[in-house]
């Protein structure tokens, strides 16, 4: 994994890690919202021996303290508009774009967005938001909408979930990639990715999943607490040309962990789709 940095369209530092091996095919991961590159090793290695790999850290929200940021700059729209720039600079002109919890909306936008840039499409235990519908929607996704709704306010708002999150979150989880919950680790990120929370949730993803056209596969988890199998049923049955997989034992961390089931799932299909 080489990890580089380059100006977005509207002059924020992007920062983006990709394989320089020069395959024929490649693969770019849209990571969640405010996870450090770090945390795709396990993707990159899984998948380098047999594809060019991109991804990229989304934008601002794990930059530095004392930077100016509107609701503006985190527009779903310069999410994709960053993946583009991500794209050019590696010099890649199709890929199969996979999209993880929040990136898999971004993921649906960019392929809604610019069709001709994605050669298939894969969305992972995928949040989509859909808070109208109680059976799509978790107990974490109601208290996450609720903390998050709050922390974008302003700093103040912000600083008064900050304190209630760290006082009640346990110490450790074994069971969750280290770096997980970097967004709520210091106060200007959890502002920030409070900020980016509403751009996203205000996108009409049922709209984008049925503009899509791609072949694509959707994969969720029955033990997936953050989100659950109905929401990805929803955006699947929308969708023209799409396979679903549910897995019953995985959780929401699969694709973060070497050598998963999620990650052979991926592969067995892209496998699939080349003979």
């Amino acid at each position: 994994m080489l990890v580089k940095t380059e100006l977005t369209h509207d002059g924020f530092p992007l920062k983006y890690a990709y394989t320089n091996a020069s395959r024929q095919e490649c693969i770019v991961l849209a990571m969640p919202f405010g996870l450090r590159i770090e945390l795709a090793d396990a993707f990159f290695r899984f998948y380098q021996p047999h594809y060019d790999i991109v991804s990229w850290e989304s934008r601002l929200i794990l930059d530095p303290p004392g930077l100016e940021t509107s609701l503006d700059n985190f527009a779903v729209e310069n999410h994709v508009k960053d993946l583009v720039t991500v794209l050019r600079a590696c010099q890649v002109s199709r890929a199969i774009l996979v999209g993880y919890c929040s990136g898999a909306g971004i993921a649906l936008a960019a392929a809604s967005r610019f069709p001709k840039l994605v050669s298939t499409l894969i969305l992972v235990h995928g949040e989509y938001v859909l808070l109208d519908d109680e059976s799509c929607t978790t107990q974490f996704a109601e208290d996450m909408d609720r903390l998050l709704s709050v922390a974008a306010k302003s700093e103040g708002h912000a600083r008064q979930v900050f304190e209630k999150v760290n006082s009640e979150r346990p110490l450790t989880n074994n069971n969750l990639p280290k770096g997980i919950d970097m967004p709520f680790t210091k106060l200007h990120y959890l502002h920030r990715h409070a900020m980016n929370y509403l751009a996203y949730k205000a996108i009409d993803f049922r709209g984008l999943a049925q503009s899509i056209t791609h072949r694509s596969l959707l994969l969720t988890g029955n033990k997936d607490a953050q989100v659950n199998v109905e929401s990805t049923r929803e955006i699947h049955k929308l969708m023209r040309n799409a396979e679903i997989y549910v897995d019953i034992n995985a959780d929401h961390y699969g694709i973060l962990r070497e050598d998963s089931k999620t990650l052979a799932v991926l592969w067995n299909y892209l496998t699939a789709q080349q003979s």
